[in-house]
């Protein structure tokens, strides 16, 4: 039977079984188990941490061994390649390899750090590196005077940036206790970087970081004095100089830690543990820590029930608005955790859990505001295995595009502008070359982030949902002639949830061209003078070119005036 040690789950990625009282299992949920490999049904699998380049590009790091055998861990590395899971060859260094955390900077830009046990025996640092075809270990230092080194946080601000944070034994100056341990990537080599500790006398851990900017980074832990019974939250800065110590606050008088860190931007940065009273309560609660850009502050975060104990491992953020933090309770088991932010408040969702043996989630990264991926270990009885879970938003539907424009008294008319970009408005935009479209979508909006010509000459004048809320009007002005005008909605949603964070269209613009031939020539100027003097319907306002509800000479006149133009 598998075992579970009862440990903090912060330093030792373990847990203890006590309690029951499970979530509302019938709630909904917008994330889904997707299958993840393993190196087989016998043997351990698990997943510490995960890291996006795209939406085709995911990585999962953990490690696997044969049965409790934990002390003869190797590495594991499994890769998203768009449609499904699969384990990519890792290089080990000794008896015992662990990977605890993994960032990207680009699909060929990876890293992932961990340690490995040596012969003597001590831990040391392990660093790996993918290049765009294999991972390999690149050299790492340790600490020196410590006999063991443990790295469990990496992050990158660019290929020549990154950086990487854990703890290590210092036997000169804490005894059996930890320093804080920070290694700086140049580009070129791996370094330790001077970083501050709590006190003498006291240990120091840190277990995440992350970068706004290259002189904005954050890394959290926690720190404690003989044993983690009075832990304390530990919040450290670089500035572009140096790592200095910053006030953080405790939810409780005991037992406060910090176990992911990320930032939005350099004055939206967010932190979430876990913290106990010890005499007060048995259970552990969430830790949720704002910085606004000037304090680190406590935000109110929910827990299954007060007398539960509540784990949060792991947080991202999508967008200011799109925030997630994973872990996990105990109802009836170890059952997964995951916690939204939606700009405003903190909420509990209801995650699926493998079965209902032990499942715990460690990691959680989003490679867009729609899509998020959170990873883990469920229990089959004998042995580990890895767990991925998918938070996947449907995209808007968009149901068409038109150039509109109201043809005086007549009526108004629409010139259909397909995805793929072959509409043709061919009318005049009048003094000011302005235009209008409509974006119709099969669901009410909600917002849309922004607009924009992202192609071509124009520019936006007004953008807005109408007050039919299934449509987006944009107004267009300074729009050039014989040109393919781009424009895109950012941030779309719909009443549905539905998100697209991009939605475009191309309207080519070709004044003149009543065939929609891509050519201004005789056959518009006869097709023109066909229609003089009736009536503007549906089947010819194409030729009622100055749109004022009227085909006469001035349309033919400036057919004729556009004869030789086309579109590049």
């Amino acid at each position: 039977m598998l075992s579970v040690a009862a440990t903090t789950p912060a330093h030792a990625r373990r847990a203890n079984i006590n309690a029951k009282s499970p979530l509302n299992a019938a709630a909904e949920t917008p994330w889904d188990i997707i299958n993840s490999p393993n190196t087989s049904s016998t043997e351990s699998n698990r997943l510490w941490s995960t890291a996006c380049a795209s939406s085709s590009e995911c990585w999962a790091v953990g490690d696997h061994y044969p049965g409790n055998s934990v002390t003869s861990a190797q590495t594991l590395i499994e890769r998203w390649d768009g449609n499904s899971w699969a384990i990519v060859s890792s290089p080990n260094v000794g008896t015992y390899d662990t990977l605890t955390s993994v960032t990207c900077v680009s699909a060929s830009d990876c890293w992932t750090v961990g340690n490995y046990l040596t012969a003597a025996p001590a831990y040391l640092t392990l660093i790996e590196h993918w290049d765009g075809s294999s991972w390999s270990i690149i050299p790492s230092p340790n600490a020196i005077g410590s006999s063991n080194n443990f790295l469990f946080g990496v992050t990158c601000v660019s290929s020549a940036e990154c950086w990487a944070v854990g703890y290590a034994t210092n036997g000169n100056t804490l005894g059996s206790g930890y320093d804080t341990l920070i290694e700086r990537w140049n580009g070129t080599a791996w370094s330790v970087v001077s970083s501050p500790n709590v006190g003498t006398g006291q240990s120091s851990r840190l277990l995440s970081v992350t970068c706004a900017s290259s002189t904005e980074c954050w890394a959290a832990g926690y720190s404690y004095i003989g044993s983690d019974a009075d832990a304390r939250t530990l919040i450290e800065r670089w500035d572009g100089t140096a790592w200095t110590i910053v006030e953080s606050p405790n939810a409780l008088t005991a037992q406060n830690f910090l176990v992911g860190v990320t930032c939005v931007s350099a004055s939206n940065c967010w932190a979430a543990g876990y913290t106990n009273d010890a005499g007060v309560t048995s259970a552990h609660q969430t830790l949720i820590e704002h910085w606004d850009g000037s304090s680190w502050g406590i935000v109110s975060s929910p827990n299954t029930s007060s007398t539960q104990h509540n784990w949060l491992t792991g947080i991202t953020c999508a967008s200011a608005s799109e925030c997630w933090a994973v872990g996990y309770y105990i109802g009836s088991t170890y059952l997964n955790l995951i916690e939204h932010w939606d700009g405003s408040a903190w909420t509990v969702l209801t995650p699926p859990n493998n079965g209902s043996s032990l499942n715990l989630l460690y990691g959680v990264t989003c490679a867009s505001t729609s899509e998020c991926w959170a990873v883990g270990v469920f229990s089959t009885g004998s042995a580990w295995q890895t767990l991925t879970e998918r938070h996947l938003v449907p995209p808007v539907t968009l149901a068409g595009v038109v150039s509109r424009k109201v043809h005086g008294s007549g009526g108004t008319f629409d010139v259909d502008l397909p995805l793929d970009g072959s509409g043709i408005e061919c009318r005049s935009g009048d003094i000011n070359n302005d235009y209008t479209l409509v974006f119709t979508f099969a669901e009410p909006l909600m917002s849309v982030g922004g607009v924009s010509v992202t192609s071509g000459t124009g520019s936006v004048s007004v953008g807005t949902i109408g007050t039919d809320a299934h449509q987006y009007i944009v107004e267009l002005t300074g729009v050039a002639n014989a040109q393919r005008l781009g424009i895109t909605l950012s941030n779309v949603y719909d009443v549905a949830g539905d998100i697209t964070s991009s939605v475009s269209v191309t309207m080519k613009v070709l004044i003149g061209d009543t065939t929609a031939d891509g050519f201004v020539n005789s056959g518009d100027i006869a097709q023109t003078k066909s229609q003089s003097g009736q009536v503007v319907t549906a089947a010819n306002f194409r030729e009622d070119l100055t749109a004022d509800d009227s085909i006469n000479s001035g349309d033919i006149s400036l057919v004729k005036s556009k004869s030789g133009t086309a579109l590049p």
